[in-house]
């Protein structure tokens, strides 16, 4: 089951400053499983249409959530992942957090046309305004993120 945290426990570049009211958000975290894919990006969906956002704008934030947390399973040795989402303004943010020791950044790579994997990264470039890495400090892990403009997506 999901719990929540408190989100001032991820550390990524600070939002600009906008009134409490104006910002939503919500974190929870989830256990580093295969089934936490699905459970990730359910819970995006949930919280998205609870805001008011588009279907289209939904289904592009699944595809980011659904990398970055697939990507934090198959990559880095966590035994818990912590999502967080955030719309502000004109904008969508979702940051996914890892305990991995590893010292090493996501990186988009060049897939050959035989290969099945290899491509979400080049998605999530060209689908968000802005995406990137943040370390936790050493042996902390690290934020993947991305911002989504909610006005962009058609």
């Amino acid at each position: 089951m999901a719990s929540s945290y408190p989100l001032a426990q991820l550390s990524s570049p600070a939002p600009s400053a906008v009134p409490a009211e104006e910002a939503r958000q919500e974190g929870f975290e989830l256990p580093a499983h295969t089934s936490s894919v699905a459970r990730a990006r359910a819970r995006l969906r949930s919280r998205l249409q609870h805001w008011g956002l588009t279907e289209e704008l939904g289904h592009t934030a699944q595809l980011v959530i659904s990398e970055f947390v697939t990507n934090a399973l198959l990559h880095t040795d966590t035994v818990r992942i912590r999502c967080r989402i955030q719309l502000e303004g004109e904008r969508l943010r979702i940051e996914v957090s890892d305990e991995g020791t590893q010292n090493c950044a996501p990186q988009p790579r060049s897939a050959t046309e035989d290969e099945v994997n290899g491509r979400g990264l080049q998605l999530v470039g060209a689908l968000a305004q802005r995406w990137g890495v943040t370390a936790r400090g050493a042996r902390c892990g690290r934020v993947v993120w991305a911002e989504l403009g909610i006005s962009s997506v058609l």
